[in-house]
This record gives C-alpha cells, structure tokens and sequence, in this order.
C-alpha cells in the first residue's frame, strides 16, 4: 500500500507541476500577445501576428484552473502525512485564487476584446488598446502569483 501511495502521490505532484506549467505559461504568451496588440492600436505595426495570434482562444490557460486540486490531491497522497494543512500550502492556494480571479475576470475578457477588435476591418480602436494593456498586465500579475507560489512549494514554509 505505501510503494501505491507512493506513485499516486508522485503522478499527481507531475499533473500539477504539468498543469501549472501549461496553463501560467498560456496566460504569460496571452500577456506578451496582449502587448504586442497594443502596439497595434497605437500603430505601430504586428497586426497579423496579434491577429494569428487571437485568431482562436487558448484551451491551455484552463489548466490554470486544475492547478490547486491536483496540487491538493498529491499533498492527500502525500506518504510522508503533512497533508493539506500546512501554511505554506493555505497560502500557495490564496495565490492560485487570486491567478484564478484574474483569469476569469480580466484575461479572457481582454482577448476576447481583442479578438473582436482585431477581425473587424478597419483600424483598431482604443477598445483593444485598453484591452491590450489589461491582458498585459493581469499576466505581468498572474507570472508573479506563480512565482511566489513555486517559492512557497520550494521552501515550504511552516
């Protein structure tokens, strides 16, 4: 029973680790995305690239969303017993609510803003460079959560 424990603790630490991965980098893209669909409206050129770009939303940033229940279940799984109740892991999970919110709220609202700018003809107007400049910094916001939340798994604070 411990060696099954064991390995499920192991593949769930992965399918975090994976999902963390997969989904904080889709949101930080979308910002570098976002940035260069600024320098659109402000007419600076990069339209087809923001445009290829926007062309589709991205299924990868809901992995984002994955991310603490995975993490939970391993910290479950866990052979060593320190389970969920630790500080560390109740902050890590404050940080994980707050990229969450920012996802919801503010990134797919902006590409979606954007999305619509870009395909309509004619110039882009100052909806996407508000939008462009939201998308930017809520990932600039969501790259900093996920650093300090892999501070906190690395140095696991008691």
């Amino acid at each position: 029973m411990p060696a099954v424990r064991a390995a499920l603790f192991d593949a769930l630490v992965a399918l975090h680790v994976a999902s963390a991965l997969i989904g904080f980098g889709a949101v930080a893209f979308s910002g570098v995305y976002g940035f260069v669909a600024g320098r659109v409206a402000a007419g600076r050129g990069g339209r087809e690239e923001a445009q290829r770009y926007f062309a589709s939303s991205s299924p990868a940033e809901w992995l984002l969303l994955a991310v603490p229940f995975l993490g939970a279940g391993a910290l479950a799984a866990d052979p060593n017993g320190r389970g969920v109740a630790q500080l560390w892991a109740g902050l890590a999970a404050a940080v994980w609510l707050a990229a969450a919110v920012t996802l919801l709220a503010v990134v797919r609202p902006a590409e979606r803003a954007i999305r619509a700018g870009l395909t309509a003809s004619g110039p882009v107007g100052p909806a996407v460079s508000r939008a462009a400049s939201r998308l930017g910094w809520a990932a600039v916001g969501t790259d900093i959560g996920f650093t300090v939340a892999l501070m906190l798994m690395i140095w696991q604070p008691r």
